[in-house]
């Protein structure tokens, strides 16, 4: 993975912000009030990964 990749991140079809690895959607995620949030990472009643693979990160 390049130092630069992101995967945007959307809540409720709204962009909530750029991710890079785990860490930083579950810093998105509390930021958004999910305080459970790493435990919703493969929960898909929670978190759909589009576009890929779960927990693979590339540009945005």
């Amino acid at each position: 993975m390049s130092p630069t990749s992101r995967a945007a991140v959307t809540i409720n079809d709204e962009l909530a912000g750029l991710v890079a690895d785990d860490h930083g959607l579950i810093e998105l995620l509390r930021r958004e009030g999910i305080y459970d949030a790493e435990h919703c990472l493969d929960d898909p009643q929670w978190i759909e990964w589009r576009g890929g693979r779960p927990h693979r990160y590339r540009a945005a």
